[in-house]
């Protein structure tokens, strides 16, 4: 079983009569004229993370910033959150729990969300589970992606993952890259903006192709994606080149950018682009199932799959 086919079996065995369930980034409660958002992140030490990398503040902040990123992916703002954790006393002391808890404050305080409750207990691996709340006015689906829809992305997409293989390399490299995969910062203001607009949304956060069958799988329909319209910082494309990385398998497949992908209609896409970040297309929503990805007018024959949590 991979992570598809659990999801699957979850929306098939449980009924949720909220509003919407299992299948988004967030489930989906009515509250009188507003939506309640919320999710649940895991993260585990040497299957999420490794020690050998971050710091106990750096993969605090980085706890929180991953669920916060599931909120603004339904077009929400993020209010408060409950920490659970399994921490391993036997291997690491009391002063390395207190930078863990500095590492969630200091971004509580960034994101402007408060702490309401959870629960510790011992592990002998770092676990840190959060669950987040928030609202929206309009949350923003998976499912509602339109034949026509130009396929679009907040941001760069590729850095988070340059960043953990040059880590790998050499776990004492600090740059741009390496700072961009340790500690995402989540643009908030962004769901304000694309919301108004978008009608099916998801954070990248697996890679941008497997999180883009995610939408397509949820909207009943295929896609393609222009490689030569996906943008990159000027050195991302050398750095990949001196360290033999694949950039395109990075901008493909690499995960953990936390970047919004969107689809949104024509009409629409000119009125976000007055805004002042940078958002630009990628491709376009089709009604034939299959995902394919072009370059300089080729179809590419891709092994692309993106980070499966149950592949380990």
């Amino acid at each position: 079983m991979n992570e598809e086919s659990f999801v699957d079996y979850l929306k098939k065995n449980f009924e949720f009569k909220g509003y919407k369930g299992i299948g988004d980034d967030c489930s989906v409660v009515k509250k009188n004229n507003s939506y309640q958002l919320i999710s649940k992140d895991l993260l585990i030490e040497n299957v999420h993370f490794s020690l050998n990398f971050y710091d106990f503040i750096e993969i605090g902040k980085k706890s929180l910033s991953v669920n916060v990123s599931d909120i603004v992916a339904m077009g929400g703002i993020a209010e408060y959150f409950y920490l659970g954790l399994g921490f391993p006393f036997k291997r690491f002391s009391d002063s390395d729990l207190i930078e863990l808890l500095k590492g969630i404050k200091e971004f509580s305080k960034f994101y402007d969300i408060e702490l309401a409750g959870g629960d510790l207990t011992y592990s002998k691996e770092l676990v840190i589970s959060i669950t987040i709340v928030g609202k929206t006015y309009k949350p923003i689906f998976r499912s509602n992606a339109k034949e026509g829809d130009l396929i679009c992305i907040s941001d760069f997409v590729g850095e988070s993952a340059l960043g953990l293989n040059m880590l790998k390399r050499d776990k004492n490299i600090d740059n741009y890259y390496t700072r961009k995969h340790k500690i995402p910062e989540i643009n908030i203001s962004l769901s304000r903006i694309v919301s108004k607009y978008a009608n099916s949304m998801i954070d990248i956060s697996d890679g941008l192709l497997k999180d883009l069958n995610r939408i397509l799988k949820e909207s009943d329909k295929g896609a393609e994606v222009y490689l030569d319209r996906i943008k990159y910082k000027e050195d991302f494309k050398n750095i990949c080149r001196e360290y033999g990385f694949d950039y395109k398998e990075l901008m493909l497949s690499g995960g953990e950018d936390y970047v919004l992908l969107f689809t949104i209609s024509k009409e629409n896409f000119k009125k976000l682009r007055n805004s002042k970040y940078l958002f630009y297309d990628i491709g376009v929503i089709k009604k034939e199932l299959g995902l394919n990805v072009f370059e300089n007018n080729k179809k590419l024959n891709l092994k692309t799959s993106g980070f499966d949590h149950f592949d380990f």
